[in-house]
């Protein structure tokens, strides 16, 4: 199977649709191994549940995530600070000031979002530096961040992003111009949808017009629902295109293809674990009930670190709390990108609905 594309394809890395990170020269593998959550007390009665000392758990997964945001690679930063979405409002405030002015244009990417989805408003002269910054994706992010806390925007630099030969860019306007949720965005999103570039591939193409139809969903345009549920039946060929699609299913709330997302985790025949993962994660934001959680379970313990990751992430999103006995040992995991995926989803489940960001 083709490896999914990270930049596109919220699967492990949490930074998805913005600018791939780029490591410092003196990038080095982080972990916080050495300083295990030996604290925890953890008596594992079977797979699915666990008796944890949650206010240890809680704490320590967010101890994580703190040293992670001062990492030498930028993507465990930026996948730090997605994670922290959930966190205690001066957690994140001060790991999202601090990542406005990081000198890898992901970091800086993910942070001028969250500033805009959190509502950290107070944080918008900050932001407005960052109109001119090198990368357009920034300065997309900038624009729907401000736009949000309520200041006035000119929207024509995003119409002209969502025409640019750059998928990347593409893809980001149309994510950012879908959450900004001004319906005059519409036509131009449309406009779009018909506009072809020999310079991106056909898959890119794919994964880019599912996109423009999230953003059409997300504006009102409800029937555009059908585009991203058929896109969900490409080939295995496509796997890609199947993931993003589950993905913004499971974003929307898509309930109609709730029996589609159930389908797909249970035939392994046809679908890889990656892709049945990405369908349990889209059901655990539909239907938690219907997610089969000794599926899930089962991939704590994969020799893939991509897989447990993946694991992790949907067990936050399920949001039991008998999920934290599991999650609590992958923070002890020594691939740190597992730990982050752990610490974010623990967050996430202490925190419940109350911290929720709606997409």
């Amino acid at each position: 199977m083709k490896k999914l594309q990270c930049s596109l394809i919220v699967v492990v890395s949490l930074v998805a649709c913005g600018p791939d990170p780029i490591s410092r020269a003196s990038d080095t593998q982080w972990s916080t191994k050495s300083q295990s959550s030996s604290n925890a007390t953890i008596t594992m009665t079977n797979q699915t549940a666990a008796t944890v000392d949650k206010k240890t758990v809680s704490a320590r997964a967010l101890f994580i995530l703190e040293k992670a945001v001062e990492s030498q690679s930028a993507r465990v930063r930026a996948n730090a600070i997605e994670s922290l979405r959930y966190a205690p409002a001066p957690v994140l405030e001060k790991a999202v000031r601090i990542a406005l002015g990081d000198e890898n244009r992901g970091v800086r990417f993910v942070a001028a979002m969250m500033v805009g989805e959190a509502e950290i408003c107070e944080l918008i002269p900050l932001l407005e530096p960052l109109l001119l910054d090198d990368s357009e994706s920034v300065k997309a992010a900038t624009l729907g961040s401000m736009y949000k806390c309520g200041s006035n925007v000119d929207l024509n630099p995003l119409a002209s992003m969502l025409d640019s030969d750059d998928p990347e860019l593409r893809g980001n306007a149309a994510m950012i111009l879908g959450r900004m949720g001004n319906p005059s965005a519409v036509e131009m999103i449309r406009s779009a949808a018909h506009a072809s570039s020999t310079t991106i591939t056909p898959i890119r193409r794919r994964l880019i017009n599912l996109q423009l139809a999230e953003a059409l969903v997300q504006l009102g345009e409800r029937e555009e629902l059908e585009v991203i549920r058929a896109a969900i039946f490409s080939s295995i060929q496509e796997a890609e295109v199947t993931a993003l699609a589950c993905q913004i299913a499971g974003r929307l709330h898509d309930v109609e293809i709730t029996s589609t997302l159930q389908g797909i985790t249970a035939t392994p025949e046809r679908y890889p674990d990656e892709i049945r993962l990405v369908a349990a994660a889209a059901l655990a934001e539909i239907a938690p009930d219907r997610v089969p959680m000794k599926l899930v379970l089962r991939f704590t313990s994969s020799e893939s670190s991509s897989l447990r990751s993946q694991c992790a992430t949907v067990l936050g999103i399920h949001g039991n709390s008998l999920s934290l006995g599991p999650l609590a040992l992958l923070l002890t995991d020594l691939d740190p990108f597992v730990q982050i995926a752990a610490a974010g989803a623990i967050i996430r489940i202490d925190n419940g609905d109350s911290m929720v960001i709606a997409d």
